[in-house]
């Protein structure tokens, strides 16, 4: 099979994609090939960390 996958950075936080994957085997397959949309987001949350005074 063979197959390829392509995303547009929207903002920072948000990509949209596109997946396509297509199979050339002799098994007798059903559906052939595939088609996927991805929607990926990060949510960045706060980090708590606590500063010790002996650092600066």
């Amino acid at each position: 099979s063979f197959g390829g996958m392509v995303n547009y950075a929207i903002t920072p936080n948000l990509r949209i994609g596109y997946a396509y994957d297509h199979i050339i085997s002799d098994l007798d397959v059903t559906t052939p090939s595939s088609h996927e949309v991805i929607l990926l987001f990060d949510l960045n949350f706060p980090k708590k960390v606590s500063r010790s005074p002996r650092y600066f």
